[in-house]
């Protein structure tokens, strides 16, 4: 069984190969920390937001 990134397990939703959000916080070194980023961006933007928000921007530019 695949485990989910902190992102998607913080967002309740499935994880896949390619998954957008993990990229983003890989940045992030502690895994409490990330849960605490994606929470807070989905409070901001809300869940869809959030996704249409990373999803929008070009693929090479999205961990940053």
């Amino acid at each position: 069984m695949r485990m989910s990134c902190n992102g998607c397990r913080v967002l309740r939703k499935g994880c896949s190969e390619n998954c957008s959000i993990k990229p983003c916080l890989q940045w992030i070194k502690s895994p409490e920390s990330q849960a605490n980023a994606t929470v807070f961006l989905a409070k901001f933007y809300g869940r869809a937001g959030l996704m249409n928000l990373i999803n929008a921007g070009p693929e090479h530019l999205r961990p940053g």
